[in-house]
């Protein structure tokens, strides 16, 4: 190709457009031939013509003058554009379009999509969580094991991670109950523990400790203990008090 045709090319520059924009503007109510002159003037607002005629327009077109004219007024209409009033000094005033309400109609859609995205990804996490449960416990859960469990993330704010954490740790202490796992998620909470790196990183400094300030089997009797006893760390005296 030519250098000078390559330079002129290079010249005309660029319209550069939102992928939210392009993937979705059926969604927020706006159809192909209104999708076309947004990027018209989109492209005339870059080359600084701020307020093209509606035979410019038609021209980068195959709609009429009348036709684009109508798309115009149907964009205003829906609130994907606007026509705004630029003070040029000594009281000359010009026209301008702005698609400054479309940005703001693609800032709330794209929102609203990601607060929709979330409250899906933190169902499937719910419900992963839920079973994990039944199958720690062997069991469905009941109604009030349930309440507790969705408490626990929408009460109290903790992450379905963080719970999977105390529930570790009320299996490694045999200790599987929903009354010992709350007594653990308050104990983290107090401890401003919140993810579950944390959580295992103090678990196993506590564990450290009591194996650490056991006593020596060879130097003292050992009371003899029930069946039952176990000697982990019991979270549920820990938080007595």
């Amino acid at each position: 190709m030519d250098n000078k045709i390559m330079q002129k090319w290079l010249n005309a520059g660029n319209v550069t457009l939102s992928q939210v924009l392009v993937e979705n503007y059926a969604k927020i109510g706006m159809d192909e031939q209104e999708f076309v002159i947004i990027i018209q003037l989109h492209s005339f607002l870059e080359k600084g013509i701020y307020f093209p005629s509606m035979e410019e327009i038609a021209e980068r077109t195959t709609l009429s003058t009348e036709k684009a004219f109508r798309i115009i007024q149907a964009l205003v209409n829906k609130r994907f554009i606007s026509i705004k009033q630029v003070n040029e000094g000594e009281q000359v005033f010009t026209e301008s379009y702005t698609l400054d309400p479309l940005l703001e109609k693609l800032m709330i859609f794209f929102e609203n999509m990601y607060q929709e995205q979330n409250v899906v990804f933190q169902e499937i996490e719910q419900m992963s969580l839920y079973s994990q449960f039944e199958q720690e416990f062997g069991r469905p859960l009941s109604p009030m094991e349930a309440e507790m469990l969705s408490a626990w993330i929408d009460q109290d704010f903790n992450s379905p991670e963080l719970i999977r954490e105390a529930l570790k740790e009320a299996v490694l202490s045999q200790k599987l109950s929903f009354r010992y796992m709350d007594r653990i998620l308050l104990n983290w909470n107090r401890k401003n523990i919140k993810t579950p790196e944390q959580a295992r990183a103090a678990s196993a400094a506590f564990h450290e400790q009591v194996a650490s300030n056991a006593p020596d089997k060879s130097n003292v009797t050992r009371v003899r203990k029930s069946e039952n006893s176990i000697p982990l760390y019991d979270w549920l005296d820990k938080r007595k008090g």
